[in-house]
């Protein structure tokens, strides 16, 4: 995941990167005084997944630059960052995803990347062996995945079951941050976990056990994705 900063006011530029940076800790952060460096890097084949993109600028109106690339990139999203709140309409026109007010509030910026995950819905890609055909699982809906055997077990907030061939350390790779695996057999997502005891975790209506010589790295994993993605300052 890329991400542009596009402000001339150094200061602000670096407030927002050190936010981001709590905030979206896996996303790589690029930053542009110039709307017009930013437009030319897109040109160029640079590609962003979010730009957070000031209004007010010296050499260039970020609404004009925003308007270029909502029609030149359309799969780009945009943020755009303002003292003011006036050209709201502006920005909802130019179909934002969102529209922030200086200060930056680091809870907003949470909701801005809870908003983006749903517009671009990460999915797990996987052959089921039971249909014999491929799925394709939004990561929200998963709640754990269980290893049994030469199966994964891909429990679903539906309460179906998806089985697929496979190990847990392959699907790994093709997970983000929410999902811990807490022993060799199981995989949680964190957003689904119900309580992380001292050498538990309950999830699903489930009780696992964490791998003994895991136990503090899980509950610190757990503790600091939940303080990062819940928290509000």
């Amino acid at each position: 995941m890329k991400i542009a900063i596009c402000d001339d006011d150094r200061k602000d530029r670096m407030d927002l990167r050190e936010a981001l940076e709590v905030v979206w800790p896996d996303a790589e952060v690029d930053e542009y005084s110039a709307g017009r460096d930013l437009l030319s890097q897109i040109e160029g084949g640079e590609a962003y997944g979010l730009i957070f993109l000031d209004i007010f600028m010296e050499e260039t109106d970020g609404l004009e630059i925003g308007g270029e690339i909502r029609r030149r990139f359309p799969e780009t999203e945009l943020v755009f960052v303002s003292v003011s709140r006036k050209f709201g309409p502006e920005a909802i026109d130019l179909d934002a995803l969102y529209y922030l007010v200086k200060p930056y509030r680091r809870g907003l910026l949470f909701k801005i990347k809870k908003r983006f995950h749903r517009i671009h819905m990460p999915q797990l890609e996987v052959y089921d062996a039971d249909i014999r055909q491929n799925q394709k699982i939004p990561y929200r809906r998963i709640v754990y995945i269980e290893s049994i055997h030469n199966y994964l077990y891909i429990h679903l907030a539906t309460e179906a079951v998806v089985r697929v061939r496979g190990s847990l350390q392959e699907v790994m790779k093709n997970l983000d941050e929410r999902f811990l695996r807490i022993n060799r057999g199981v995989i949680v997502n964190m957003e689904a976990v119900d309580r992380m005891n001292t050498d538990s975790c309950e999830v699903g209506g489930m009780i696992f056990m964490l791998s003994r010589r895991q136990r503090a790295d899980s509950r610190r994993k757990y503790n600091d994705y939940i303080f990062r993605h819940y928290m509000e300052e």
